[in-house]
């Protein structure tokens, strides 16, 4: 894969002479992404393109290639194959689209491209794909713009998709590989070269079809015991598994099988788009819920109601809160006022400052023993009139970085983006859009601490 992902050289066959907004020139967007190594555009018809010499043929560069780009019609692309086979090429990336993914022709042609490269050594990645990104190397493949930061997610997927809008999935990507049809380069290829990345802490996949169950399997189940891995498996519906047959020529299979036996490997299944993002940032900051014990924190009674619905939903529950931790919270708030789980804590704010009362009260239940982890329910208003309700700082010194506990919070009001941000700047508490989601991500942390305590690492 590293031909794949830190290419010293590249060629580019079939590149386009046009540049500029609206070309779509990948060998412009590998340029303004920043990579440095060797770039050879193939083109009959050109003889400079950007500025770099271009070649009639992939034959005629004469230099060493890790990496050759076909973006041709798929007509031409069998005998590209070959001209890469003659030169040397190891490793090659089918960019169009027109293979598996379409008719009984295209299905022909990508098996005859796949049967050549595998007689004579040589891997693809591909067809209908992006490629590549590692921005780490400052390289990429996408002739659609990426964003690029040096995350610790890496992402495998089957479409451009889950680049391109990486703010509404993972967030961020730090290396990410598109396998297209998966004609050659699989789940489980980029799966052992992710698992074994010193860069990548945690992976997320994108799944239409597998072809190799078992070996995928596997191989993610060790894999999973050194770094979390996410799925979200698409075409669970009749029709969802139609239109994956027709964009990348993946047999869907049946979702249920699917969803139990990757659940069994280890791996996060899930149900819809909305939860990755959530789900990464929750394993990249949050530790592991040792149990199911959750204190809830809220300034609301209505809050901490929905908020033990939502636990029950997701297989933990309330926490039993000692005497100790009880008696901490008696002392600021009414004699009146009836303590427990849910802890509600606003007739103690009535006599007490927010940031006073909220503090205590974590740092209560997080030194209580009977207590796995705590979701906080607080208010979030305009900052300029109601600072004295921002409990962040105060939330953020009781959650202190020894604590083994997670922290997870949800706000309400027009500030709770703002003061979300700033709960979360020292990374020990999780801020999340609704209570259901904040519930959830606990319920993620118990399951993969229950994963690592049946299997551990041999």
């Amino acid at each position: 894969m590293n031909h794949f992902m830190e290419p010293r050289s590249v060629a580019i066959i079939g590149i386009s002479r046009r540049s500029g907004p609206g070309s779509y020139n990948l060998m412009e967007n590998m340029l303004h992404y920043g990579f440095k190594g060797k770039i050879f555009p193939v083109n009959l018809e050109a003889r400079e393109i950007l500025g770099f010499q271009a070649y009639p043929s992939i034959g005629e560069v004469g230099q060493q290639v890790d990496l050759a780009i076909i973006t041709l019609p798929r007509e031409l692309v069998v005998q590209q194959v070959k001209e890469c086979v003659a030169s040397g090429v190891k490793a090659v990336i089918v960019v169009g689209q027109g293979f598996a993914d379409a008719d009984d022709r295209g299905k022909a042609l990508q098996h005859e491209m796949v049967s050549i490269a595998k007689k004579n050594g040589m891997r693809i990645l591909g067809p209908n794909t992006l490629g590549v990104v590692n921005n780490f190397h400052h390289f990429t493949t996408s002739f659609m713009p990426l964003h690029k930061e040096k995350a610790p997610i890496g992402m495998i997927c089957q479409s451009g998709l889950f680049f391109v809008g990486a703010r509404n999935f993972t967030e961020k990507i730090g290396k990410g590989i598109d396998i297209g049809n998966a004609c050659d380069i699989g789940f489980a290829d980029c799966l052992a070269y992710l698992g074994e990345d010193p860069d990548i802490e945690i992976i997320t996949v994108h799944m239409e079809g597998l072809e190799h169950p078992k070996e995928f399997l596997s191989l993610a189940s060790r894999v999973a015991r050194e770094k979390p891995i996410i799925v979200f498996k698409t075409g669970q519906s009749a029709a969802g598994a139609r239109a994956a047959a027709s964009h990348s020529g993946s047999m869907a299979g049946h979702y249920d099988i699917y969803r139990v036996a990757l659940k069994q490997a280890g791996l996060l299944f899930l149900e819809n788009d909305g939860r990755m993002r959530d789900a990464v940032r929750t394993l990249l900051s949050q530790p592991l819920l040792q149990g199911k014990r959750i204190a809830v924190i809220t300034i609301t009674g209505a809050g901490g109601i929905v908020a033990s619905d939502a636990l029950e939903r997701n297989g933990l529950e309330l926490a039993r809160l000692s005497g100790e931790t009880i008696g901490t919270l008696a002392r600021l708030s009414p004699e009146w006022m009836p303590l427990g789980n849910p802890l509600d804590i606003w007739p103690a704010v009535m006599n007490h400052e927010m940031q006073e009362v909220y503090g205590q009260a974590l740092e209560a239940v997080l030194a209580d023993p009977g207590v796995d982890g705590v979701l906080c329910i607080s208010v979030a208003l305009d900052m300029e009139k109601f600072g004295f309700l921002d409990v962040s700082e105060c939330l953020n010194r009781a959650a202190s970085k020894e604590q083994q506990k997670p922290v997870v919070a949800w706000l309400y009001g027009p500030g709770k983006e703002e003061i979300g941000a700033k709960l979360e700047e020292r990374k020990r508490i999780s801020a999340y859009g609704t209570i259901e989601a904040a519930a959830w991500s606990l319920s993620i942390l118990r399951e993969r601490q229950q994963f690592l305590e049946k299997t551990p690492v041999p």
